[in-house]
């Protein structure tokens, strides 16, 4: 009688600590937040496409940007790609 009693608590506890988490992963999506990740995403669209630029246009003056400029455009290239993914999963498109 005692291990049943053992077990239907433990069960409860179980489930009480289930309910909140499974509210709260079902988070509904505000128009306010999608917004906001778009225009990050944007942003960082321009930044990557100015670097872009940049390097190119350094390139054809003659410079040579070197691991700095490489690093530069890899690093605007990872944001972009970070925050469409953020804002595509905010969004949920």
């Amino acid at each position: 009688m005692v291990s049943l009693r053992l077990l239907i608590g433990v069960a409860s506890a179980v489930l009480a600590f289930a309910l909140p988490s499974a509210a709260h992963a079902a988070s509904v999506v505000v128009p306010d937040d999608c917004a906001k990740a778009m225009a990050v995403a944007e942003m960082a669209e321009k930044d990557y496409e100015d670097t872009v630029k940049w390097y190119q246009d350094l390139i054809a003056q003659g410079g040579h940007p070197g691991i700095v400029g490489e690093q530069a455009v890899a690093d605007a290239k990872a944001d972009l790609d970070r925050t469409a993914s953020q804002a595509q999963r905010i969004c949920g498109t």
